[in-house]
Parts: C-alpha cells; sequence; structure tokens
C-alpha cells in the first residue's frame, strides 16, 4: 500500500479476507498507528478527526457502511483517547484501519527515503509487538 502497488494490495487483502483476517493487524495497526500520528500535530481536536474520517469515507465508498461515530472512535483511540470502541470487532477495525492508512498515505506522497523510514518504523513497532 505504501508503496502504491495496488494489484499486490488486492492480492494480500484478498488474502487477508480468505483467511477471516487472521494476523492483518500486526503490521497494518502498527502502520496505522504510525501514519495516523504523523499527520495529527498534538493540539488536534474532535474536529480536526472528524474532517479527516469524512475525507476518508467520500475516498473509500466501501467506508459507508461502517458508522461515521464508529471511524471517528477508532481514529481518536489511536490518537491516545480511550474507551472510545469498545464494542468494535477487531476485523470491523482492521478494515476500517486499512481505508484510513490508504488515505494517510495518500495524502502523505511519501518520497523514496520517507516510505522507506515508515517502512522501518512499522517493521520495528510491528517486531516489538509480537
Amino acid at each position: 500500500m505504501a508503496r502504491r502497488d495496488w494489484d499486490t494490495v488486492d492480492q494480500l487483502l484478498d488474502g487477508l479476507e480468505t483467511s477471516g483476517w487472521h494476523g492483518g493487524n500486526q503490521v497494518i495497526g502498527p502502520a496505522f498507528a504510525i501514519a495516523i500520528n504523523d499527520r495529527f500535530a498534538v493540539g488536534h481536536s474532535p474536529t480536526d478527526v472528524a474532517r479527516f474520517v469524512t475525507e476518508t469515507r467520500a475516498r473509500f465508498p466501501g467506508a459507508e457502511s461502517v458508522p461515521t461515530v464508529k471511524m471517528e472512535g477508532l481514529a481518536r483511540t489511536a490518537l491516545g483517547e480511550v474507551g472510545l470502541i469498545d464494542s468494535l470487532s477487531p476485523e470491523t477495525a482492521l478494515q476500517m484501519q486499512i481505508m484510513f492508512l490508504g488515505k494517510l498515505l495518500q495524502d502523505r506522497d511519501p518520497n523514496e527515503a520517507q516510505l522507506e523510514e515508515f517502512i522501518a518504523d512499522v517493521e520495528q513497532t510491528a517486531a516489538e509487538h509480537m
């Protein structure tokens, strides 16, 4: 996804869906957390997050099936708030993280050096939590 190789992304997502999304959060979760924390400054507001969710929903038609409040809750939880996603299933959270990550990476449009740094950060974070 970070390299915009959409054919590979589609193949990997199909594999995750076939496996019931097993193991998908081990890499997607850290990538989402790093990317969203890079996107939002320390002084962000819930309105900033709501605007981001609205933009994400507009870009990904599949996002329409997920309630806006749950998407906002997941984003705000990744930014440090607690108690917002207690009833969110892991599968739904992973699907939302993938949508968010797609938007975050498209918006950031990293050059090769930034992309390599991002991937290294994700790999390190994932390894620390395995």
